[in-house]
């Protein structure tokens, strides 16, 4: 095979490929406007392929040739500006950008006007198309540098980058020698025809519009038989290209070493320049050419399972966390240390550690840096990567050889704890699948245990305060007695034979034991109940006895009488708390009624007041609640729930219904 039969194939090979990529651009164009720019430029590159491969078949002027790399130059200089413009307005555009972008058309200009005055010498065109190169080449450089870049952005800043630099090479080597060697035009062709691969690859696989729709699709069997006969054509192809190769190895053999050289090239650039590359491409290598240590679908799953499983009620709960971190890395013992008043402090394990002090300070230098960069230390590592900050280890952990992992347990930006753990009984190296599933599992952990310690703080402060308000209650009662009785010593010296005064005293001493009498029954449900019937009317009218002394007040209006059955003190007691309330929220003016009366057969004792009502919210959030009350001073909270509580253990029901600036009506419905 002569070299004219191998540049046909190598410029072939790249305008097929140039062709495949501007179709797919221009489909994708529909929903991406930057992509209509970056199809100019692929137009651009698809001309001066087409001409490149035409000169190698019929004779043509070279002056084409010329003007299709100045048209190839051009038109990648406006798609590139032209991406820029999309994503960042011109105002936008730093000064060095539109410096660059006002030479690009200046330069432009010029070439034009040497390319058509047909006394140019050649050697002032290459040095237009040299500088050109240069500016493609800086452009390039001001999309990657100026755009928040999406994947395919980047892949396209790295292919132009290649491409142009080949390029530059190749017209530098041209003005030096004279000449351009053949390899080096093969080797053109053959990158340009990666180029055209890499973008196409990179165009199906990073789409970045996310409303993008298929304007056709094709059912599984077309999908099929269509994939089958590719294969089938790739493959007959493949073997004529190989049959070529054995009967003539001389130009296609450098036609594909200088692909092979490419690619090379390609992968090496991007392993050294990019850092994600090369982390994904080692992920890459480890997942599918080498064994992984754990199972990372399994260890999650068992992870879940045991923190959902935790029980923050038991008193073994720190064991059941220790446990969880323990099964994960394979260790058969550890210590877990929990943070407490900035002193971290051992809280569970069976790991003995020689010369171990009862606490460890928030502020101590290993501390510190497992907090800023969330460093787990492999205290008798040899890898340098590892063992960088082991010099801030205490020495009780580096005359250690029991501990294997010091990992701490990281959430919101506070260290919630420290975990120790021994080596596993086999493969104690440490990988950063160790590190990696350690601080995933910890961070987890860590969010449990300060939920628990927050859960625990919540929970005291509940149970304190309902301590004092309970405590107030109380001591307001007890007080309100003591002032009865204080009274009646203090006056009982001098008015003991005054008869009026002793019956007075024998009222007051009674009216004192049924309060406290009352108070122990409220805060006693399961007190022995005295049941008896009584009509609704008798409890009515005893219970404006009781709360006469205060305005305004209340108003019986009997519709229908009836027989109830309870504890006639605790039920005045309940009907007694509404009734007050009724009495405290209502002007002085106003009024409070008691409705009495039979509905479908249901008993009804109907509490009215003229207050400010309430929101049908707070009726079905707070008003019930123990301990919520919307009193300044006196109140405590617990009235409304314990007489809820009280009536609905009798079989009655109490119905609340509030009109904003009107008042509230409370229905208790007996069964």
């Amino acid at each position: 095979m002569d070299y004219i039969s191998v540049a046909l194939t190598a410029n072939f090979t790249a305008v097929a490929a140039t062709t495949l990529l501007l179709a797919i651009i221009a489909f994708q164009a529909f929903a991406e406007t930057w992509k209509r720019y970056l199809a100019i430029g692929i137009l651009g590159q698809l001309i001066w392929s087409s001409s490149l491969l035409t000169s190698y078949i019929t004779d043509i002027n070279p002056l084409v040739l010329i003007h299709s790399e100045l048209l190839r130059a051009t038109l990648w200089l406006f798609a590139l500006n032209g991406i820029l413009s999309i994503r960042l307005t011109i105002s936008q555009w730093p000064f060095k950008t539109k410096l660059i972008a006002l030479s690009s058309v200046g330069i432009c200009v010029s070439g034009y006007a040497l390319a058509l005055n047909q006394k140019t010498p050649v050697d002032a065109l290459q040095y237009t198309l040299l500088v050109l190169t240069m500016l493609c080449l800086v452009t390039t450089e001001q999309v990657i540098r100026n755009l928040n870049s999406h994947r395919m952005i980047k892949l396209l800043g790295l292919s132009l980058t290649f491409l142009f630099s080949y390029d530059l090479f190749m017209r530098g080597a041209s003005i030096v020698l004279d000449t351009t060697a053949a390899p080096i035009l093969q080797g053109r062709s053959a990158l340009a025809f990666v180029f055209a691969s890499l973008l196409s690859l990179g165009n199906l696989i990073f789409n970045e519009s996310k409303n993008h729709q298929n304007i056709f699709s094709v059912s599984r069997p077309a999908a099929f038989y269509s994939s089958t006969i590719l294969a089938s054509t790739i493959f007959i192809l493949s073997v004529i290209f190989a049959n070529i190769f054995w009967s003539n190895k001389s130009y296609l053999s450098t036609y594909l070493f200088s692909l092979t050289l490419i690619f090379a090239l390609l992968l090496t650039v991007s392993l050294i320049i990019s850092n994600t590359f090369r982390q994904n491409f080692e992920v890459f290598l480890s997942k599918h050419f080498f064994s992984l240590k754990y199972d990372y679908r399994l260890e999650w799953l068992n992870a879940i399972r045991f923190l959902s499983e935790l029980n923050s009620e038991k008193p073994n709960y720190y064991e059941q966390v220790l446990d969880i971190l323990k099964s994960a890395l394979r260790s058969h013992a550890g210590s877990l240390w929990i943070n407490s008043d900035s002193l971290i402090k051992k809280v569970s394990g069976e790991l003995v550690i020689e010369n171990q002090p009862n606490f460890i300070e928030v502020d101590e230098p290993f501390v510190k840096a497992m907090l800023k960069e969330s460093w787990i230390f492999v205290p008798n590592s040899l890898d340098k990567s590892l063992n960088k900050n082991n010099v801030l280890l205490p020495d009780w952990i580096k005359n250690s050889t029991e501990i294997w992992v010091v990992a701490p347990l990281i959430i919101q930006m506070k260290i919630v704890g420290i975990v120790l753990l021994s080596k596993p009984r086999f493969d104690t190296t440490v990988t950063f699948e160790d590190r990696d599933l350690m601080t995933n599992i910890s961070t987890q952990v860590a969010s449990h245990l300060l939920l628990h310690q927050q859960e625990k703080v919540i929970s005291d402060s509940r149970q304190m305060e309902t301590y004092n308000r309970l405590s107030a209650f109380i001591m307001h009662d007890i007080n309100n007695v003591i002032a009865q009785l204080a009274l009646i010593g203090k006056n009982a010296e001098k008015h003991k034979d005054n008869p009026a005064f002793v019956t007075d005293m024998i009222k007051t001493v009674h009216n004192a034991t049924t309060r406290m009498q009352g108070l122990i029954q409220k805060f006693n449900p399961s007190s022995k109940e005295k049941r008896t019937s009584f009509s609704a009317s008798d409890i009515a009218a005893e219970l404006v006895q009781e709360v006469s002394i205060y305005s305004p007040t209340p108003q019986v209006t009997i519709n229908d009488d009836f027989i109830i059955h309870a504890d006639r003190k605790r039920l005045l007691l309940a009907l007694k708390n509404l009734v007050r309330n009724a009495q405290e929220v209502s002007p002085d003016n106003g009024s409070v009624r008691i409705i009495i009366r039979l509905e479908n057969n249901a008993k009804i004792i109907v509490i009215e007041d003229e207050g400010n009502g309430m929101t049908q919210q707070f009726i079905n959030e707070q008003l019930f609640r123990p301990f919520v009350t919307t009193k300044q001073e006196n109140g405590v909270g617990i009235g409304a729930y314990l007489t809820k509580s009280y009536l609905e253990d009798i079989g009655a029901s109490l119905r609340v219904s509030s009109t904003l600036k009107k008042g509230s009506q409370f229905e208790i419905a007996f069964s």
